[in-house]
């Protein structure tokens, strides 16, 4: 296995925790058409969870 750098480890988890934290804040904060966008950002680690979970195949049995 490859050594990763933190920048690639912590990249994309601290790009999805950010959407969310503005998602959520902008829920808070804004009562208009704009509640739209806030909702598909809170809902992005659960549709990236449920992809990992049940969508992608797993590599692991393919490579032996």
């Amino acid at each position: 296995m490859r050594n990763k750098s933190s920048t690639q480890i912590f990249l994309w988890p601290t790009v999805i925790a950010i959407v969310s934290f503005t998602g959520l804040l902008t829920a808070l904060l804004v009562d208009d058409a704009r509640e739209l966008i806030s909702d598909a950002a809170v809902a992005l680690p659960i549709l990236i969870a449920a992809y990992y979970y049940w969508i992608k195949p797993d590599t692991s049995a393919q490579k032996s």
